[in-house]
């Protein structure tokens, strides 16, 4: 196996939509590109993730290999990768290598490989009818009013708007957002639908977005909530799970 990426700081983007969820995991290298799928220790939400190997300039991935790492210890190496500096990933004598070359300038960092098993094969097959897309920044804007009262948000789509409802000791909030506004990109809705989730799951799970990251949310009753959204060719893809009210 050997990938490079003519921008370091790319690849670190891409793998920030993983490491706000996941510390360790298992990546599986293959002919189209690189894929991971994770669950976070308590066992609430996962991460689908997936870089083609349309985003790489050099891509040789070999036979199909199963690389077990600490992604947290890995974002922190590729965030020493600078502006105009290549990165290359290599796995040689049970280690990561990770080099970066710049003008006249070539760093190596070698990572321990981990046996972390078969890691993740499947991945909820859930049938979502209804679809809301928005800017990364407006939904941010929600969690951090969310925040002020809460631990948990509730979600609520109908065909008309998108509103959020969050209650708690110190309050209640609600917001809407409708059909054709600026921050509310799209919203397809066959039946009204309405789940409560953990506020702090979803903080992490857009932390690796950008402001204007169109983030597509889809929404069932009291089901996992599904995000997906794109970073730099890179794609992650999200399951929550909602918080089931007591009768």
């Amino acid at each position: 196996m050997k990938i490079t990426m003519e921008e370091a700081p790319a690849l670190k983007d891409a793998i920030e939509t993983v490491v706000s969820l996941v510390e360790e995991g298992v990546f599986e290298v293959n002919e189209e590109g690189i894929g991971l799928k994770a669950m976070d220790p308590s066992q609430i939400s996962m991460v689908c993730f997936r870089m083609p190997k349309e985003m790489f300039s050099e891509y040789e991935a070999g036979e199909n290999k199963r690389v077990g790492l600490d992604i947290s210890k890995l974002s922190k190496v590729l965030a020493r990768g600078n502006s105009g500096e290549s990165v290359e990933l290599a796995v040689d004598e049970g280690k990561l290598q990770v080099t970066f070359k710049g003008e006249k300038r070539k760093r190596v960092f070698r990572l321990p490989l981990l046996d972390l098993g078969e890691g993740l094969e499947r991945e909820p097959k859930i049938e979502y009818r209804n679809k809301i897309k928005m800017r990364a920044d407006s939904l941010r804007d929600v969690i951090r009013d969310a925040k002020l009262i809460s631990s948990h948000i509730g979600l609520v789509a109908s065909p008309e708007k998108f509103k959020v409802e969050i209650k708690g000791d110190e309050g209640e909030i609600r917001e809407e957002f409708e059909k054709a506004g600026e921050s509310l990109k799209e919203l397809e809705v066959e039946k009204e639908a309405k789940a409560t989730y953990p506020l702090s799951y979803l903080e992490d799970i857009i932390k690796g977005s950008k402001a204007d990251t169109d983030i597509s949310i889809y929404l069932e009753n009291d089901r996992p909530l599904k995000i997906e959204y794109s970073i730099v060719g890179a794609t992650a893809r999200y399951y929550l799970a909602p918080r089931i009210e007591s009768v």
